[in-house]
Parts: C-alpha cells; sequence; structure tokens
C-alpha cells in the first residue's frame, strides 16, 4: 500500500476509492468471487477500506455476499448489475430500425424477417 497517500486536516486518509473502483476491480478478478483483501491489493488500499465499499454496494442491491469461513466472506456481482454493465447506450443497435421498414411486421412474417425466408 502507498504511504504517500493524502491526509485530511484530522491525519486521516482521504478516500480515494469510489464504489465503481470496487465493481471494476471485482470484474478484473480471475475468479466469479473476490474477497476484500484481494480487492484491496487489486485497488492498493486496505481490505477494511474495500469492506466498506462493499457494504455500501451490498445495500444498494449491487452485490451479493456469503460468509465461507470463521473470518472470510466472499462477494460478488449481482446479476443486475452484470446486466447492467454489459448495456452500451451509445451502442448503434439500439438507435436501428427494428426491421428494416416503415411498416408493421405481420405476426406470420416474423420468422422469415428473424431467421430469413424457408426454402420452399
Amino acid at each position: 500500500m502507498s504511504q504517500d497517500r493524502e491526509r485530511n486536516d484530522q491525519g486521516q486518509y482521504v478516500g480515494t476509492i469510489s464504489l465503481e473502483d470496487v465493481v471494476e476491480a471485482i470484474r478484473q478478478t480471475d475468479s466469479p468471487v473476490a474477497t476484500a483483501p484481494e480487492l484491496g491489493e487489486i485497488l492498493d488500499c486496505s481490505s477494511e477500506t474495500v469492506r466498506q465499499k462493499l457494504v455500501t454496494l451490498h445495500e444498494q442491491g449491487r452485490v451479493e455476499r456469503r460468509t465461507v469461513g470463521a473470518n472470510a466472506v466472499v462477494w460478488w456481482l449481482t446479476d443486475t448489475e452484470n446486466t447492467v454493465a454489459e448495456i452500451n447506450p451509445d451502442d448503434p443497435f439500439w438507435s436501428a430500425d427494428p426491421h428494416g421498414g416503415d411498416e408493421p411486421v405481420g405476426e406470420e412474417d416474423i420468422d422469415d424477417i428473424l431467421y430469413g425466408e424457408a426454402e420452399s
């Protein structure tokens, strides 16, 4: 951990780790679950700092947790957090014409449009 981190007037470290930093660190792990000490190493901060952020993320419903030993807790992203992270609202897909025409598509034509016209 860096010894030259900024402190406030009371001598406490200034918080520089955001909730999003913790979420990204979880995504960077090689496992579907992570521990606070593991994430602390990734983020170059104390495991207590990460644990506090994880508790906040848990309260927001963004991560789940499970106690796996006397003092061991594993954390993982919720399905909602994973899904939201994968959607890029700027992707041209979201502004594309859904069927390539101005007229509504009849129910009988949906399969042909989705999968191509069936050969007769």
